[in-house]
């Protein structure tokens, strides 16, 4: 599936949001799997909206998704796009702020 998708769709769906933005930062920041409580509180999103980003991030290859006892999420640092995505956002000071 993401195959199909062109560099702009995939940047477009991964940016789409300023709650996507957020939860991109709050992985970024994680040095573990995280869940959606986790990302409820370092974002102040609602649980809902996590969810349907995180389902967007996931199929687009930027999240990755395990399942435990709960979903839990990671950042996948390994996809060229987050890695870019993850520079510039350490690059601006954008990473590592309240």
């Amino acid at each position: 599936m993401l195959e199909t998708k062109s560099s702009k769709e995939i940047i477009e769906t991964g940016l789409g949001s300023i709650g996507k933005i957020k939860i991109i930062k709050a992985l970024a920041e994680e040095s573990k799997l995280a869940t959606i409580y986790v990302l409820h509180k370092k974002t102040h999103l609602k649980r809902e909206d996590i969810k349907n980003n995180l389902d967007d991030l996931v199929r687009i290859g930027w999240v990755t998704q395990s399942k435990y006892a709960h979903a839990m999420y990671g950042i996948d640092r390994e996809n060229t796009y987050v890695s870019k995505l993850i520079k510039f956002f350490n690059d601006v000071g954008y990473v590592g702020q309240p």
